[in-house]
């Protein structure tokens, strides 16, 4: 499965005087492999061969990156585990910005759902995952919630409709200049899924997410709110 994904953030800082509000966009195209796994279970490959980024001042310097980024793991049960050899979101305390973005990408792209779907089904779980806030290392918890809405029609295709909404929690220790840094970050996100009727692939995907987090040096709290949007599209 090829699919193109979209993003977009903006971060508007709540602590100085005078609202300052920056954007940033990214693109990026990720190839997902599934092969049977053991004890019934799915081995997974993904592959960024595309990461395209620019962003500004507040949000940060646009790191240098190297493609192509693969990691490796598996999907079995309720739970999809990564490696951890196949990717290094943190090295040296600095976050890996694209391997932090395709775990989370396969978190999202790759949720278990019941073997039979039916309008206003609804059911729940959660995810601990381990990525990058504000260039800093940190661990999410997310608690998610689903509800088969009903068929459609994308692109020509009947598809099923399954939203999905979250409760949001994250926290890290970093450095900057050798100076330490910790965050906490609280929020809600929602997220619609386009199940083909046909094969159940997953052919579109957005998302979004609202957070406010809080940075916390040896000497100053400082106060953000940031918005996120992402679009999956399966493309040939």
């Amino acid at each position: 499965m090829h699919y193109q994904v979209s993003r977009s953030a903006a971060i508007e800082s709540q602590s100085d005087s005078g609202t300052k509000r920056e954007i940033s966009s990214n693109i990026t195209h990720e190839l997902i492999t599934l092969m049977p796994g053991t004890d019934s279970g799915v081995a997974l490959t993904a592959v960024v061969d595309t990461f395209s980024t620019t962003t500004q001042g507040l949000i940060g310097p646009v790191q240098p990156v190297q493609l192509p980024v693969q990691v490796t793991g598996a999907f079995t049960g309720d739970s999809l585990a990564i490696s951890s050899d196949s990717t290094s979101i943190t090295s040296g305390g600095k976050c890996n910005p694209i391997s932090s973005a395709l775990v989370s990408d396969l978190h999202n792209l790759l949720a278990r759902f019941p073997a039979q779907l039916s309008q206003g089904l609804t059911w729940q779980d959660s995810v601990i995952t381990n990525g990058c806030q504000a260039a800093i290392p940190t661990t999410s918890r997310t608690i998610r919630s689903y509800v088969v809405s009903g068929e459609a029609v994308y692109e020509s295709r009947p598809v099923l409709l399954v939203k999905r909404s979250d409760s949001i929690q994250a926290s890290g220790e970093g450095a900057q200049q050798q100076h330490p840094l910790k965050l906490d970050a609280t929020g809600t996100g929602n997220a619609v899924y386009y199940l083909d009727l046909k094969d159940g692939r997953v052919v579109r995907l957005t998302a979004g997410q609202e957070l406010s987090l809080t940075i916390t040096t040896s000497s100053k709290v400082h106060q953000f709110k940031q918005s996120s949007r992402q679009d999956f599209r399966l493309v040939p």
